[in-house]
């Protein structure tokens, strides 16, 4: 979509540049009131505090081969978080497809395994998954978790030398000459998504951030190479690309970059020995604006209409167009972990422990000090009858000289050891009343983590009754992130999709892969139309194959041992459906061409077939080997293989072999 073009310090640029700038900046007061207690729970998440100076001194003597203590940091609240970030991952990524449609108003199951593959296409080869398993961490992280999305019609610039033949009025004409060739190639057509940090995220301060919609504007900031900004220029979706480039890059950012702990990537000046200048990095705001057209002098519309603006490095617009999507709403959504609705901005599964985790950190810290406190020796020492030297020295095996003025008297005069009194012996029990509050408040018991409950034996029965109700506890997280953010994601992507999606093509459908039949679907435009709506995740985990394998091992030994069920059910089909259950996919390979009796005969009387021999045509028992002709081979190539052939003529119980 082509921009409309504003020119740069113009009048009308001006006044919009500024408008946008003032609800950056109104957005990102209100955000910077949490940008502390992210870079927390940076620092948390990654295990780390600030160090100070005495820790400074210990690392420097450590490096130089100086055994020195260090102070830690109990990491427990990153193993709850990541406890809890596998269970979400297995609940909303471990179904098949991830996103699940049903019609809405009687759409065909056809319609239905249309759109599932189609998306199902877009999320492995549009690489989705990654950001959506961020996307989860996020919320788990900071509390909130921002996912923005748009659709992409890729085009490659690919450009190659070639040795072609020079020709004049169609005639070959001197040596072939090498040439280079450019072409232009459609790649990737489909839905993009990307994460947005929680520090470069500016949604409208006057809505709570679960209802970004309810808002009248939102944006955020990314790092755009000048290589992107051409090839968006070229297409006319940016403008001013000239000015641009006579800007330097905004190498101080004024975005706010967190944690040091997070090792962000930096632009820095490069310039090669040919002395090549790299323009680099700049800094766009991308804001998307619901506005009346009139009041912005773009145009004379005086309904509220969505818009986009691209502002680089604040100072000249680049982009500015109408949103143009059906769907009509913000391309982001949001993930939160604390089920609120009232607040601005939601607690974090990290910020809620983080005071029980700080004391856990404190338990072990102080025993750690009393120890080397223990082992360091507090001694009372009378420096005018010891040699200090041989005292401060910390190598091990040191003798320690008396001085003459303590000759012939007890040693035990000059130096004296204090009584040490280990008041700290009970902090390593305590720290199990901590990890106790911890996972209460947070759902997250140690069966869930995949360790057993001390206290002596457990009977299954309770295993799975204290597996279940901390499952629960997640389960309620579960279906909060379905309808706040899975939901109107796989809805808005499907709706852009049926309005950008103009091919014809195969797709393999999504989904259980078990079942018989064409595992290919044909999908055009007119094929994914229709309403659909997301099949919500009830937070339950998915069903495990090798247990339902099991089950169906059950179940069919029963069945063959029982002829009332054997005539019921298809005996072939579902020893074939549970081999593939439990991952035996090539048992199709094995599978015998069944012929009745009286067609291969009147087959063999038309020629089709060829008996081995004559006189056993119509025998009992069929007298000998038969075969079949395979699918599109001819009776003479039949003929060939018949020699080749030593397969018995009848498999017992299941009738002749065709």
């Amino acid at each position: 979509m082509s921009s409309l073009k504003l020119r740069f310090d113009s009048p009308r640029h001006n006044k919009i540049r500024d408008a946008i700038i003032v609800r950056k900046t109104a957005s990102e007061r209100k955000m910077s009131v949490k940008y502390p207690i992210f870079r927390r729970m940076e620092e948390l998440f990654q295990a780390v505090i600030p160090e100070t100076e005495n820790d400074r001194i210990r690392r420097g003597l450590r490096e130089t081969g100086k055994p020195k203590y260090t102070t830690l940091v109990v990491p427990y609240s990153y193993a709850v978080l990541l406890t809890a970030h596998t269970y979400w991952t297995t609940v909303f990524l471990g179904r098949s497809p991830v996103f699940q449609y049903q019609g809405r108003h009687g759409e065909p199951a056809t319609h239905v395994k249309a759109v599932e593959a189609l998306m199902d296409y877009q999320l492995m080869v549009g690489s989705q998954l990654v950001p959506l398993y961020i996307w989860l961490l996020d919320a788990g992280k900071y509390g909130l978790g921002i996912l923005g999305t748009y659709w992409e019609e890729e085009e490659l610039t690919v450009s190659r030398f070639e040795e072609r033949q020079q020709k004049f009025l169609g005639m070959d004409i001197g040596p072939k000459k090498r040439i280079k060739v450019t072409e232009k190639i459609k790649g990737y057509a489909g839905n993009r998504t990307y994460n947005v940090r929680p520090f470069d995220f500016y949604p409208d301060p006057r809505v709570p951030v679960n209802r970004l919609q309810d808002g009248e504007f939102v944006g955020r900031k990314v790092n755009v190479g000048w290589n992107k900004i051409v090839q968006r220029g070229e297409r006319g979706q940016y403008f001013n690309v000239d000015v641009l480039k006579k800007l330097k890059p905004n190498r101080s950012e004024s975005r706010d970059i967190g944690s040091p702990a997070i090792n962000l990537p930096e632009d820095s000046e490069l310039t090669t020995p040919m002395d090549i200048q790299d323009v680099g990095y700049f800094e766009l705001l991308e804001m998307y604006i619901e506005l009346i057209p009139r009041d912005w002098e773009l145009g004379s519309g005086t309904s509220p209409e969505k818009w986009v603006f691209t502002v680089a490095n604040e100072q000249v617009i680049i982009g500015a167009q109408p949103l143009g999507e059906y769907h009509n709403r913000f391309p982001f959504d949001v993930l939160e972990y604390e089920p609120e609705g009232y607040g601005f901005l939601k607690r974090s599964m990290l910020e809620v422990s983080e005071p029980m985790n700080d004391a856990l950190t404190w338990l072990v810290n102080t025993h750690f000090f009393n120890v080397r406190k223990a082992l360091n020796d507090t001694l009372i020492v009378d420096p005018s009858k010891v040699v200090m030297k041989d005292l401060t020295d910390p190598n091990a095996g040191r003798i320690i000289r008396l001085k003459p003025t303590a000759y012939g008297m007890d040693p035990r005069l000059a130096v004296s050891q204090l009584t040490i009194v280990d008041v700290t012996q009970n902090h390593l029990r305590d720290t199990q009343v901590f990890t106790d509050m911890i996972q209460r408040s947070l759902g997250v018991t140690d069966n869930i983590m995949g360790m057993i409950n001390s206290g002596g034996r457990k009977t299954a029965t309770e295993i799975r009754t204290s597996s279940s109700f901390g499952v629960n506890r997640l389960k309620n997280n579960a279906e909060y992130m379905s309808a706040m953010g899975f939901t109107p994601l796989s809805q808005r992507m499907l709706q852009t999709t049926q309005q950008h999606y103009d091919l014809e093509r195969r797709y393999r459908i999504a989904g259980d892969t078990l079942v018989q039949g064409d595992p290919f679907v044909n999908i055009t435009p007119e094929t994914i139309q229709g309403f659909f709506d997301f099949v919500p995740v009830d937070g339950t985990m998915p069903v495990d194959r090798f247990a339902q394998a099991s089950l169906w091992k059950e179940m069919f030994t029963q069945m063959v041992q029982s002829p009332q069920l054997a005539q019921q059910y298809d005996v072939s089909g579902v020893f074939t459906y549970m081999a593939k259950l439990g991952g035996l996919t090539a048992i199709d390979q094995f599978r015998l061409q069944l012929t009745d009796e009286q067609k291969l005969i009147a087959q063999i009387k038309a020629g089709n077939f060829i008996p081995l021999e004559e006189s056993d045509v119509g025998k009992p028992n069929g007298g000998g080997e038969r075969f079949s002709t395979p699918p599109g081979a001819t009776s003479g190539e039949v003929e060939g293989q018949a020699q080749r052939s030593t397969l018995p003529s009848q498999v017992s119980g299941l009738g002749p072999v065709g």
